[in-house]
């Protein structure tokens, strides 16, 4: 099921975005997430049982990267890792036909709550000289305002609005060419996420919405 991101409740509109709704039971990355990697009752409140495990009142950049680390390090046969490609399987390439070539190895990403900025603002493309792919946000807790991506509203508007979503949702979007970054967290909850990109191998054969993902970039001037 997919839907424009514009139908999403409080999220705001982003050019030619899609979210697409999937069953947590059969892609439990959260589950996997808390029994196997952090080994933690509850995702969302990572920050408090980091504070207890280091004794800490006061958490950094550095807790961040540290606990994005555990994800990072994981290796390819984890049961992260085979939830992740069920999913991009199942779930994201049948849109595309099934032609599609993704990142295996995901960005993962950790934002305490109570922690400033982990990602300055910037256009992926600007980075990877790769303007055909497609970026996935993939939340594995419920993210909203401190505690999500924030994202130019149009396309060098310099107007940014947080990406907020729900555990279960993921969204596809043009991160090449729509600058994106974080601010300090000031909610209580922690961000566990990944982001992904792929690009079509022929999107000539992909039908809307799918198709139409980046196709809003007259705007703006090439890279």
């Amino acid at each position: 099921m997919s839907r424009p991101l514009a139908n999403y409740g409080p999220a705001p509109h982003i050019p030619n975005a899609v979210i697409l709704e999937y069953d947590t039971d059969k892609y439990p990355f959260k589950r996997v997430l808390e029994t196997h990697v952090f080994r933690v009752p509850d995702l969302a409140q990572l920050h408090t049982f980091w504070m207890c495990q280091t004794d800490r009142k006061k958490l950094d950049y550095y807790d961040n990267m540290k606990l994005r680390s555990l994800m990072q390090k994981l290796p390819d046969d984890a049961l992260f890792y085979r939830v992740y490609h069920a999913w991009v399987e199942q779930q994201i390439a049948p849109f595309y036909r099934n032609r599609i070539s993704y990142s295996h190895h995901p960005k993962m990403r950790v934002h305490l709550s109570g922690t400033g900025t982990v990602s300055d603002f910037h256009r992926d493309a600007d980075v990877t000289k790769r303007p055909e792919q497609i970026n996935i946000y993939l939340p594995f807790t419920d993210v909203r305002d401190g505690a999500t991506l924030w994202c130019e509203r149009d396309y060098g508007s310099s107007e940014f609005v947080p990406l907020n979503l729900r555990y279960g949702e993921a969204l596809l979007w043009d991160g090449g060419y729509l600058s994106h970054g974080t601010k300090f967290n000031d909610t209580d909850a922690t961000r566990v996420s990944c982001d992904l990109r792929f690009h079509a191998i022929d999107m000539k054969i992909v039908d809307p919405p799918w198709s139409r993902i980046l196709s809003g970039r007259e705007k703006v001037i090439e890279i």
